[in-house]
């Protein structure tokens, strides 16, 4: 009987586990595909995002029927499930970049085959309803997928990604990583609108993302799994009282018990809403009464989110936050090199 050395043992398992948890890195040269998963999508900014994308030396593809539409969906729920799981096993492909948000992502998490995702690790993009896919694929798959601007809404705005959008959003998925990276945001100008609403350090997974979508997600089995990690959650649109509910039914879950941090993004009202009652809870009023007690650090207004200002955070890789001085460190390469 051949006898294999326990060291070779583990080596295969560490191997094994690399392959099936972390997307390949992007080069030039590579093909990305445009996708529509949750709402319709703009042509104007697609065609944008996709010159942009093309100039930096990327080939990109995308169904004849992405500009598709179902009501207020991007298609059919059969058809956005269809042309999701193509994208997985596409043997081209290197990264699925959902064009936008908007909504219907929940209403095809459970068409879709997380063991097909798991044995093709791909980069996935995008940050809002696209929470929705992100929460489902790291709890079904632990694939490391990226919180990031979408193609509409970044790559496909007139203005472009804004400088430290751009920074961070190449240097998750395109760059080598061996040894981490720090987010530091003093050189943007953004350091000083960050509030530290309370001190210390902690390491762990990031796991995240638009909190109704988190609420959303909460009895099913793709709900949000949040112990020893940092937590990071943004939203648009919803009043303090709203915003106090989704995190209400958290805490009554236990969501933030065993947290080693918290990472708070922006909180932002449309244009259109009527403003707040001047006697009532401001949003960060709202913030600080979960927040501030927790007893682990927890920063405020970061720059991620429905904003010009959206880092990417790479979630399931091991950070650390420095609440006191306002950095997020990434412990660990979110990409490998391809084989």
């Amino acid at each position: 009987m051949v006898r294999i050395h326990p060291g070779i043992i583990l080596t295969l398992l560490i191997s094994s586990f690399l392959l099936s948890t972390v997307p390949d890195r992007l080069s030039p040269g590579d093909t990305i595909i445009f996708v529509a998963p949750s709402g319709p999508l703009d042509k104007t900014r697609m065609s944008l995002a996709k010159e942009r994308l093309e100039e930096r030396g990327y080939f990109i593809i995308q169904a004849e029927d992405l500009f598709r539409k179902h009501g207020y969906l991007g298609g059919t729920d059969e058809r956005r499930a269809e042309e999701f799981m193509a994208a997985w096993t596409h043997p081209q492909v290197k990264a699925i970049f959902p064009g936008t948000g908007g909504y219907g992502i929940t209403r095809i998490l459970d068409m879709l085959d997380y063991d097909i995702i798991k044995s093709n690790p791909k980069i996935l993009v995008g940050f809002s309803d696209i929470t929705g896919l992100h929460l489902a694929i790291n709890k079904m798959t632990g694939l490391t997928t990226f919180h990031t601007p979408s193609p509409m809404y970044g790559l496909g705005s007139e203005d472009n990604l804004s400088p430290i959008s751009d920074n961070y959003f190449w240097l998750a998925i395109e760059k080598e990583n061996a040894n981490g990276y720090i987010i530091e945001l003093e050189s943007y100008g953004l350091k000083d609108s960050v509030m530290t609403l309370h001190g210390g350090t902690g390491k762990g997974e990031l796991i995240g993302g638009n909190l109704s979508l988190i609420a959303a997600l909460m009895g099913t089995p793709y709900e949000i799994e949040t112990d020893g990690k940092i937590l990071f959650m943004e939203d648009v649109g919803e009043a303090p009282y709203r915003i106090d509910r989704y995190l209400s039914q958290l805490k009554l879950a236990g969501k933030f018990e065993n947290l080693e941090g918290v990472i708070l993004g922006k909180f932002t009202r449309r244009s259109d809403e009527p403003p707040d009652d001047i006697e009532s809870f401001k949003m960060m009023d709202v913030l600080q009464q979960y927040f501030t007690n927790l007893g682990v650090p927890v920063l405020a207004n970061y720059p991620f989110g429905h904003y010009k200002y959206n880092v990417t955070l790479p979630i399931g890789v091991l950070a650390e936050i420095d609440a006191d001085n306002k950095l997020i460190r990434i412990l660990e390469s979110p990409t490998r090199n391809s084989e």
